[in-house]
């Protein structure tokens, strides 16, 4: 993801210059929309989310001061809608991360780059992160967005803790028990499918 060198841009853009305001968002897209899908788990709601923290981002624009805000605001804002979302669909049912593609001939599965590995390779390592994905669904939104953000994004515990608005200890504890849920979510599959 770019740095900016300086302010200047978040600065136009605070002050309504649209091409700036683009230049940002672009900056940021592909981490939003990642964010988006590991947290809701299909590309449709994932590209909904991202539209609707473009917009959130645009219309609270002004509360940020520099560039090191921005940033943490991002991941904020995206965890936040994330969460929402998910606490509004509660209820409802969502569309399996393994549908089948549909396209003029029919139907067909979701292609992976081919890697160096066997197919009895593959195939563990496909199910393994099948697996991990649908435990991963199972956690609570908030448990879900520590996971995402900082295991499969990388971020520090200090922008965790910016990004959740919650302290650096809560955080750290939080994330231990969210790891310890998803641990064992993954260890009781394991269990029903060997017996």
């Amino acid at each position: 993801m770019p740095e900016f060198d300086d302010d200047s841009m978040l600065q136009r853009a605070v002050s309504g210059d649209m091409e700036a305001f683009e230049t940002l968002i672009r900056s940021y897209e592909k981490l939003i929309y990642n964010i988006t899908y590991r947290m809701l788990g299909n590309p449709d709601d994932a590209r909904d989310a991202s539209q609707e923290v473009f917009i959130k981002i645009y219309k609270n624009l002004s509360k940020c001061a520099n560039m090191k805000a921005f940033k943490s605001w991002v991941y904020t804002v995206t965890n936040n809608t994330c969460i929402d979302e998910i606490r509004k669909r509660k209820n409802k049912t969502a569309d399996s991360l393994d549908a089948m593609i549909r396209t003029e001939d029919g139907e067909m599965e979701k292609q992976f780059p081919a890697d160096e590995l066997t197919p009895e390779e593959r195939l563990l390592r496909k199910e393994s992160r099948e697996s991990l994905k649908k435990a991963i669904m199972q956690l609570s939104p908030e448990h879900r967005s520590l996971i995402v953000l900082r295991d499969i994004r990388g971020l520090s515990y200090s922008e965790l803790a910016e990004a959740t608005g919650a302290s650096l200890g809560t955080v750290k504890s939080r994330l231990s028990r969210a790891r310890n849920q998803l641990c064992q979510i993954v260890l009781k599959s394991r269990e029903q499918n060997i017996s």
